[in-house]
């Protein structure tokens, strides 16, 4: 067995394993058509938690038929490399790297697996499900024309499948709110040293993202930068301060075509920004933001008790003034009345 074909295998029983001890890196993402390109969307790791580093994930693969071509069955070619059994160029590792598709409640989305996936064992998850399944294809599993993957919120049925090349799997959404389905572990694999999966995308300078706090609709622009050793995903890093859904928005251009898309955080898509305290033990702490807004009710509290002192001191220095004068006129009162008694008596 070739280093290649084990590194791959032992990539995915890692990932697999992962999955079903419960991993939670990186588990919900939304994979959507932006155009001639695949957007899959997400926060680089999930669950998000206020207060730790994070940030927005975004991977892009090429739908042009030259660069995108898994459902009509891909050629062979100069730029398609086959390594003992492996083909060189289909993407195993990544969110949506061999296929994507939202699908409604009640609705279906099917993928024939051709003879370029021959002995090899394809990944797939759905969201907002935490559950893998795996499709290997080999030469002597059962042959039929077709097989069902039911989708329910407690997993797929069946979660593992054995098929032969040229069989359509058939994905079936059996839950009552939609989902999106995609090739990929749960969690972000780096794709083998060397390997450039072919549709991906590279060297996007043009796109920028917009971030914004739904809650509080407070939005600020991030540039967007290549992720080291993963070929086709950008990153924009930010430590989310408050709990929620957020709103992705990227705008530009890429290789000509004009984006303007949203991304938005809820059941279906990707995660919400969870409360810190719902994973401290054992002590729970306030957050920042709580800290920092009873510090700052603390802080209006005793300007306003030292407006509410000023005031009153002012007021007792003006009673203070005024009895003062008060006093002077009195005694001034007294010494005129004196004199005034004075003069009369000496006339008298």
């Amino acid at each position: 067995m070739s280093l290649h074909k084990w590194r791959t295998r032992a990539v995915l029983f890692l990932t697999v394993l992962f999955a079903v001890l419960g991993t939670r890196t990186a588990l919900a993402h939304e994979g959507r058509d932006v155009g001639d390109y695949n957007f899959v969307v997400g926060f680089i790791n999930e669950p998000a938690v206020e207060g730790m580093l994070n940030g927005v994930s975004l991977r892009v693969t090429s739908m042009n038929e030259e660069d995108h071509d898994h459902d009509a069955g891909m050629d062979m070619g100069d730029d398609m490399a086959m390594d003992d059994g492996v083909a060189m160029g289909i993407d195993l590792v990544s969110h949506g790297g061999v296929f994507v598709d939202e699908v409604a409640s009640g609705a279906h989305y099917e993928f024939t697996f051709d003879h370029n996936f021959e002995d090899l064992n394809v990944p797939f998850h759905a969201h907002p499900l935490e559950t893998q399944g795996s499709i290997v294809i080999g030469a002597s599993n059962p042959a039929a024309d077709e097989v069902v993957v039911e989708i329910h919120a407690n997993g797929f049925k069946p979660a593992m499948l054995m098929i032969k090349t040229g069989t359509t799997v058939k994905f079936e959404n059996h839950m009552s709110e939609p989902t999106v389905v995609m090739s990929g572990p749960l969690g972000e694999v780096e794709a083998p040293e060397g390997e450039t999966p072919k549709n991906v995308v590279l060297g996007i300078t043009t796109l920028q993202v917009e971030v914004t706090h739904v809650a509080s609709s407070v939005s600020q622009v991030m540039d967007l930068v290549e992720s080291f050793g993963n070929p086709g995903s950008y990153k924009a890093e930010f430590i989310p301060t408050s709990p929620g859904p957020y709103n992705f928005r990227f705008f530009g251009e890429i290789d000509g075509q004009a984006v303007d898309e949203s991304f938005e955080s809820s059941n279906t898509t990707f995660d919400e920004v969870t409360p810190a305290t719902e994973i401290q033990f054992p002590v729970q702490l306030a957050a920042p933001r709580e800290t920092e807004n009873a510090a700052r009710g603390a802080l209006d509290a005793a300007n306003e008790a030292g407006t509410e002192a000023t005031d009153a001191t002012s007021s007792a220095s003006t009673a203070t003034l005024l009895g003062t004068v008060a006093l002077i006129l009195g005694v001034l009162g007294l010494v005129l009345g004196g004199l005034a008694f004075q003069r009369s008596g000496k006339k008298a």
